[in-house]
């Protein structure tokens, strides 16, 4: 069960681009002041422009979240509906309008650039994706995924609505929806996607960002190039390097470990209980030769013998059947929760474990049953 889960977990369509796509984590000092942090805006301007610099390298964009990554995605948070007219003009005003349900929304936050879309391949649904026009002292706008556009705004286009999400920055400045893009399994394969309101990094800058490129090039030389342009620009700022694929690849990491781990007690104790069920029936039907040639000097035909033998065989494999498959059944909730896209009584498992030791059982019964037919009668009487 977990191998056929995890085949179905690499079957789902991730959103994005896995391949041919380096990161890197750029960390700075953190700042309350809102010129700092237009200044800080400006640092990530700049090190972007001499990124798509390097050669090989196609796109480059900036996101404050990757996708699957171990320090567990996004952050959440409540959004209002409001108008541009419906302003508060205190705290209290936001507090009142936040009490009114229909004017409230649940998302994932991300703060992205233009080029993040392009490198990752998420597809523009409809409206347009950050541009020139949204700079930082322009009227600020927000992407939204399509899973937010669908379940908030059902029946009716999101784009051109205004949005408040201030209490995850502290940016109390009204965001238009200007674009709808692709959901992504942000938090694993196996997690279905968040929606998400993704804001622009040239209006809401961050201290904490991971670069994206998109390269053609050998990696070493982009990552090479790409630290130096960093310690160019700021040598007191580390780096951290990554492919796209390694997070990828790790966040797999838990689900492959389980399917080593537990598969192989597993298929040790498929194993087993192959063998011990092919022993016991093989010794049963063997300690019945003499019988078997008892029969046969009666009168009774090899084939007549074997039918019998392997009838009275399937009766006990039956009930031995039944009673695994209702323990089987017991312990199917320890690893209900491991599985994805694969009930705890899959049958098609359940009938796969049922026939193999069917099948050893009866051959079991077969081989010796065969074997004792063969032997002449006279001297299966003198059997010991």
């Amino acid at each position: 069960m977990l191998g056929r889960s995890l085949m179905k977990v690499l079957e789902v369509n991730p959103g994005f681009r896995m391949d041919k796509i380096i990161t890197m984590d750029v960390s700075l000092p953190w700042v309350e002041d809102p010129k700092a942090k237009v200044g800080q805006g400006i640092f990530f301007s700049k090190l972007i422009d001499r990124l798509k610099q390097i050669p090989g390298v196609r796109k480059v964009g900036a996101t404050s979240g990757l996708p699957m990554n171990e320090d567990g995605g996004l952050p959440d948070g409540m959004f209002l509906l409001i108008a541009q007219n419906e302003m508060p003009k205190t705290v209290d005003g936001f507090d009142a309008l936040s009490k009114q349900k229909e004017r409230l929304g649940s998302a994932d936050f991300g703060v992205v650039t233009d080029g993040y879309f392009q490198v990752l391949g998420i597809p523009l649904i409809r409206g347009r994706i950050f541009d020139e026009r949204d700079g930082a002292n322009s009227p600020h706008v927000a992407v939204i995924s399509e899973s937010l556009a669908r379940d908030r705004w059902p029946n009716q286009d999101p784009i051109g609505h205004t949005i408040e999400f201030g209490n995850m920055d502290g940016d109390l400045r009204l965001l238009t929806i200007v674009g709808i893009v692709g959901d992504i399994h942000e938090y694993g394969l196996d997690a279905p996607p968040h929606p998400t309101v993704y804001v622009n990094l040239f209006q809401r800058p961050r201290s904490v960002m991971t670069l994206t490129m998109l390269s053609d090039a050998d990696t070493r030389l982009v990552t090479s190039a790409a630290r130096g342009i960093l310690q160019d620009l700021n040598p007191e700022i580390p780096a951290k390097f990554r492919t796209f694929s390694q997070v990828y690849s790790a966040s797999l990491g838990s689900r492959r470990f389980n399917v080593i781990l537990i598969g192989f007690f597993g298929i040790t104790a498929l194993l087993l209980a192959t063998a011990g069920v092919f022993g016991v029936m093989a010794y049963s039907v063997s300690r019945r030769t003499r019988e078997v040639g008892v029969r046969i000097a009666l009168g009774a035909s090899p084939g007549d013998v074997l039918r019998m033998i392997l009838g009275q065989g399937l009766r006990t494999i039956f009930i031995g059947v039944a009673i695994g498959f209702v323990g089987a059944l017991a312990l199917t909730r320890a690893v209900e929760s491991l599985l994805f896209g694969v009930a705890a009584t899959d049958p098609l498992t359940f009938a796969g474990v049922t026939l193999l030791l069917v099948g050893a059982a009866l051959l079991a019964c077969f081989i010796p049953a065969r074997r004792a037919t063969k032997v002449d009668p006279m001297v299966a009487l003198r059997y010991e």
